[in-house]
């Protein structure tokens, strides 16, 4: 098993500290190859910040390799756009904790930005039914955070899950785990992240046909912008425009808040994935068509509203591409 993890640890270094040049990680739902350029942070933390928390981390699971250890070395290195190389890291872990939620939680997120989703909600299923019966359970929200107190693990785990069955286009399913991810944001009392559930969980509802429930949901939405204590949210922005709160003219943006995983290419696939759904509940499919490519075409390959739009433009618009 030390082998094991020498092996992986060799195979995550080639290519992340080391790397000086981009490193291929997956294809897009279109055949276009996806790599990550050296030096990406997504604003999570400063460059060298990332990098002295990598040789950290990878010193730590090689010390005592752990649930703990492990599932950090793959967080800091997907921090950098690493996604295969905390996959391998994840591998190995699993390979020696296989009764590890935490561990299968992030795996399962992995193979969705790699956009293997069946994989995903298998590995997420596993995690859910070892996480069956048991307490919510936190780990740190980032590479600032040494509390450990941070993000509630369930709640991604949840919210992966819809994710990955709102790519299959199955969206009942995604309406089921984007719900319970709202259910454990509203008791931990993490209105972004309840919010950013309730965005998902309305469209999966309309995309799904449950069109009453979906407006239910949005007319009775909680929160106000005093309820952002990061300084702004993509999600709310997009909910204000399902409201009609917001005019869908001036709606784009692609400005680089200095939030995590809010930089230009996170704010304008979100912005631009928010306005092709306003067009598409409005039965607006070609209104809605190039807000999708802008999305697709945005250089973080990574995000959430940029898989999702892969996925929705080749399920709308078969045989053509962004």
């Amino acid at each position: 098993m030390r082998c094991l993890i020498a092996a992986i640890t060799a195979l995550a270094l080639c290519s992340a500290a080391a790397a000086q040049e981009a490193v291929y990680q997956t294809d897009s739902l279109f055949g276009e190859r996806l790599y990550t350029q050296p030096g990406q942070t997504l604003n999570v933390a400063g460059e060298d910040a990332l990098a002295r928390a990598e040789a950290e981390a990878r010193a730590a699971w090689e010390a005592g390799p752990s649930p703990d250890t492990g599932s950090w070395y793959g967080r800091v290195l997907a921090y950098q756009g690493y996604y295969r190389e905390a996959l391998a890291v994840y591998d190995a872990a699993i390979a020696r904790f296989p009764d590890s939620a935490r561990l299968r939680r992030h795996r399962a997120h992995r193979h969705f930005t790699l956009r293997d989703f069946q994989a995903s909600i298998e590995e997420g299923l596993r995690a859910v039914a070892l996480y069956e019966g048991r307490p919510l359970e936190r780990e740190r929200s980032g590479v600032t955070d040494e509390t450990g107190a941070g993000d509630v693990v369930q709640f991604y785990l949840f919210y992966h899950l819809g994710q990955a069955y709102y790519a299959r286009g199955e969206f009942g399913a995604a309406a089921d785990w984007f719900g319970r991810a709202s259910e454990v944001a509203f008791f931990t009392g993490q209105a972004e992240d309840d919010i950013a559930a309730i965005y998902w969980l309305y469209l999966s509802l309309a995309r799904g046909g449950f069109w009453r429930e979906a407006q239910d949901l949005i007319l009775t939405f909680p929160y106000s912008e005093e309820d952002l204590q990061g300084g702004g949210s993509v999600y709310y922005d997009g909910v204000t425009l399902f409201l009609g709160e917001r005019d869908p003219e001036s709606f784009f943006t692609d400005e680089d808040t200095g939030l995590p995983f809010a930089d230009a290419s996170g704010v304008a696939a979100s912005t631009a994935f928010s306005l092709a759904n306003f067009y598409l509940l409005d039965g607006r499919p070609d209104a809605a068509k190039p807000w999708l490519a802008r999305a697709v075409t945005v250089e973080g390959w990574a995000y959430f509203a940029r898989i999702q739009a892969e996925a929705e433009f080749a399920r709308l618009f078969p045989g053509e591409t962004p």
